[in-house]
């Protein structure tokens, strides 16, 4: 009967976790889908994707796709993840995108979090974006 016990503690446990990690996960995938919903019904969209449009053509992806890189690097993945259905991006395109922000996404929150563990954060920011340049320049060559 112990044995029941444990394993259920546990397992009530990790849902009550998981159900928490989703909630917190919902609070930024949520209003950032909504917000760009209805931007995307306004020409503000238009705008910056027409402004980004030569920057972002390097890598090989439209203009509008600056928006999940911005929000990828200064909020966090789960802000760009909530913009991305809303593109129409290509396979190629989303993967793209995917891989430059895995190098270097959450800026603001992780470069903070180096200045308190006192590296080079400056350094590692750089090197970040770098990378992250680097990987979207290698994709657009296929």
């Amino acid at each position: 009967m112990k044995i029941f016990k444990i394993t259920g503690e546990f397992f009530l446990a990790v849902l009550k976790r998981t159900a928490f990690s989703f909630l917190d996960l919902m609070k930024i995938i949520v209003p950032v889908y909504t917000m760009m919903t209805i931007l995307s019904y306004t020409p503000v969209i238009k705008f910056l994707a027409d402004w980004l449009k030569p920057a972002m053509k390097i890598f090989g992806l439209p203009g509008e796709s600056a928006l999940a890189l911005i929000l990828g690097n200064f909020i966090n993945l789960y802000a760009a993840i909530g913009v991305m259905p809303l593109l129409h991006l290509t396979p190629w395109q989303t993967t793209t995108i995917a891989l430059m922000l895995l190098t270097s996404h959450s800026q603001l929150l992780e470069t903070s979090v180096f200045f308190k563990l006192k590296t080079r954060a400056i350094f590692l920011l750089i090197l970040r974006l770098s990378v992250a340049i680097m990987v979207g320049l290698l994709l657009a060559l296929r």
